[in-house]
């Protein structure tokens, strides 16, 4: 399931995925992200709340990719935050693959994301 909040910041909004992501989840997710990118005034920033989260069937794979393919100038730095070392490393995977910045942060580090996400990518990496 993909829950999409918008925080009173519009340049930034809050992804909380949890279980197994189908295509249907991201058929309802599109266009709430696009409506949020067509608001945000330069790059949105995401934080992206991984829940009991197990992965994605293949269809809703492929349909990130897709989304991710057509709007990847759209997007700011990707701070997600887990529970797991598997987590951590599918975010330093997909940061290979993508120009934005993307850094894990335990579920014990939620200040830190939002911190992270608010300072201008010149910034030094938290510690």
């Amino acid at each position: 399931m993909l829950e999409i909040e918008h925080p009173s910041d519009r340049n930034m909004i809050v992804i909380r995925a949890s279980g197994t992501l189908s295509a249907k989840d991201y058929e309802a997710a599109v266009p709430e992200l696009q409506h949020a990118i067509a608001l945000s005034n330069g790059p949105l920033r995401v934080l992206l709340r991984l829940e009991d989260f197990s992965g994605w069937e293949i269809g809703a794979m492929w349909r990130e990719i897709e989304f991710d393919l057509k709007y990847r100038n759209e997007f700011g730095r990707i701070a997600v935050i887990g529970e797991t070392a598997l987590e951590d490393w599918g975010t330093r995977l997909s940061a290979l693959f993508t120009k934005v910045e993307m850094h894990f942060f335990p579920t014990d580090q939620e200040a830190k994301a939002y911190e992270w996400l608010g300072r201008a990518p010149s910034d030094p990496e938290p510690t």
